[in-house]
């Protein structure tokens, strides 16, 4: 199983998901978002090193703006919400539940509102699929038995508050998700 650790803002949470055995972390550049990261501080967090692989999340962003972060967060993926971006050497995850590829399903970005398992469910049989939203310690476990995902993704469950990452709880979920 693989884990995402998303809305990362600082770097001992990035240095705290890479210990604790986390696959991605994802770097929230949507101005507006209360996990959002500016330009600035996501070139310091990407030369941080860790083997964690490096994820953009963007909402309505233009090719522009999200080349501009792949270089600067030496990004290995991109998590598009209603915006489009094509590049060798950079994994593209669409948030459209018919999109090709690897497919972000989460009911309601940034809110931590459950989805629809079932729904879930009968798209990670067909496609590869990120499972987001509301996920916590406390029932990634079951999301995993219940949908098969690829990978899940936790933010809000994994925090102390929105951008600060709770130790114990960071820990929980990436190990109840990898058991």
């Amino acid at each position: 199983m693989k884990v995402k650790v998303c809305g990362i803002t600082r770097p001992e949470d990035l240095r705290l998901a890479d210990a604790f055995g986390a696959d991605f972390a994802g770097f929230v550049l949507a101005p507006g978002s209360r996990r959002y990261v500016s330009p600035e501080r996501l070139a310091v967090l990407g030369r941080i090193p860790v083997r964690l692989r490096k994820v953009g999340v963007f909402v309505r962003a233009t090719p522009r703006q999200i080349a501009q972060a792949v270089r600067l967060g030496k990004l290995d993926v991109v998590q598009l919400y209603h915006c489009t971006f094509r590049r060798s050497g950079v994994e593209v995850w669409h948030a459209t539940p018919g999109a090709r590829g690897t497919v972000v399903l989460d009911a309601a970005p940034g809110e931590g509102r459950l989805g629809n398992w079932d729904i879930a469910a009968r798209r990670a049989r067909t496609r590869r699929v990120v499972l987001a939203g509301g996920l916590t310690p406390d029932n990634v476990a079951e999301a995993i038995r219940s949908v098969h995902p690829w990978c899940v993704d936790g933010a809000s469950g994994t925090e102390a508050a929105p951008g600060i990452k709770d130790a114990t709880k960071l820990n929980d979920f990436i190990r109840k998700a990898k058991q």
